[in-house]
């Protein structure tokens, strides 16, 4: 049995490095795929909106189910849809295809990320999770960092036309789940059903929850703005494609790095603390990247990778604290720290996406970067680590 649980962990650790390789092909291409269609930064960032929204919001509903049915479905389905659909978009000759290309995979990558990260805390012994829980974050992070580079290298050098190609590998590893991810039996975790507003309801009465979904929602506004408004500066300033998506590879790397040191660097400092320097790091990084982007690049892109270092730091902890805090409910949490948080960010990313293109990129994300560290103080509301 234990040799099948670490078989089961190693396989999730797979699938959701791949779902999230699927996910990362967006952003740098995002701004090329505009210019064809003759759409603007504001019309980009509102279907990137819609179709994180589509995906992130409804995770939660997904948690619920995956709570209750307890079966492989998500895992299976949604990385089929995503390894399916992502890649359609290169194909996508009007703004509506491309919109569905994006919501579809999205949903996708909504489906296989509450329920996957339910059985990572399912399949680990109590000893492990910390360090499962961390590396399956992390393999998240760094397919999300390759998307950008196998995205880009298509456009640039094969063709967009050639990326629905990539859907073979997300195909062969959702069979690889159906093969090595076992079934849920009654015996191995005992699931309590509830009305799903009921739970919802003790979710938002609860200090501690609210105060983690508002953190992971900080950590995602930081995550996305770079992400997604990054590109279009540098294409302003003369970046080809594969060089965006080299330059967001960096910052992604950095933050499955960061992701991944979370856990020792808690053993190390304590909890609240990694948090406080978490979020006060991004500030002062995003001050430098703005004096040095257009005088000493090299400066600005040593400070852009090191915000994706400091903007994932505290992830893996704000997951493990919120089963912590509601054990019960391992799917639905992750569903909202995961997921609803993303899709609300999602949605106020449309706002950043026109107010950048009012007031300027670079002063977008210096005030997106001040809020974490201003919101430092609710630290003090985030209970204590249960070892």
């Amino acid at each position: 049995m234990e040799n099948t649980n670490k078989k089961a962990v190693k396989t999730l650790w797979a699938g959701h490095f791949t779902t999230d390789v699927y996910s990362g092909f967006v952003n740098p291409i995002m701004p090329f795929l505009a210019a064809n269609l003759g759409i603007s930064i504001a019309v980009s960032t509102f279907i990137l909106s819609l179709a994180h929204a589509c995906s992130s919001l409804m995770q939660p509903i997904f948690g619920f189910l995956s709570d209750s049915w307890r079966k492989r479905f998500f895992i299976f389905f949604g990385l089929l849809m995503s390894s399916l659909f992502y890649p359609m978009m290169g194909k996508a000759g009007s703004v509506y295809v491309l919109a569905i290309c994006l919501i579809i995979g999205s949903i996708g990558n909504g489906f296989f990320h509450p329920q996957a990260t339910s059985f990572i805390n399912i399949y680990s012994a109590p000893k492990d999770l910390s360090r499962n829980m961390s590396i399956f974050l992390a393999l998240g992070t760094l397919g999300f960092a390759l998307g950008p580079i196998v995205s880009s290298g298509f456009a640039q050098y094969i063709g967009l036309d050639k990326l629905p190609f990539m859907s073979v590998f997300g195909i062969i590893v959702a069979v690889f789940i159906l093969l090595n991810v076992p079934k849920i039996s009654d015996k191995t975790e005992k699931v309590e059903h509830v009305k799903f507003f009921r739970a919802i309801k003790e979710i938002f009465t609860n200090r501690s929850m609210v105060v983690l979904i508002m953190f992971s929602a900080l950590k995602s506004l930081a995550t996305q703005s770079n992400s997604i408004l990054m590109p279009f500066l540098w294409k302003m300033l003369g970046y080809n494609a594969f060089c965006i998506g080299l330059l967001l590879f960096g910052f992604l790397i950095s933050g499955a790095l960061g992701t991944y040191m979370s856990a020792k660097l808690e053993k190390l400092m304590g909890t609240k603390q990694v948090m406080v320097m978490a979020f006060c790091a991004i500030l002062p990084l995003t001050v430098i990247f703005a004096l040095t982007y257009k005088t000493i690049p090299l400066i600005s892109i040593c400070a852009f990778i090191a915000i994706g270092f400091f903007a994932m730091l505290s992830v893996p902890i704000n997951m493990v604290l919120a089963h912590q805090v509601m054990p019960q409910y391992k799917s639905l949490i992750s569903g909202f720290i995961g997921g609803f948080s993303w899709g609300v960010v999602a949605v106020a990313m449309t706002f950043c996406g026109i107010l950048a293109q009012k007031f300027g990129i670079m002063n977008v994300l210096l005030f997106v970067s001040a809020l974490p560290a201003f919101l430092t103080i609710l630290v003090k509301y985030v209970p204590d680590r249960k070892y």
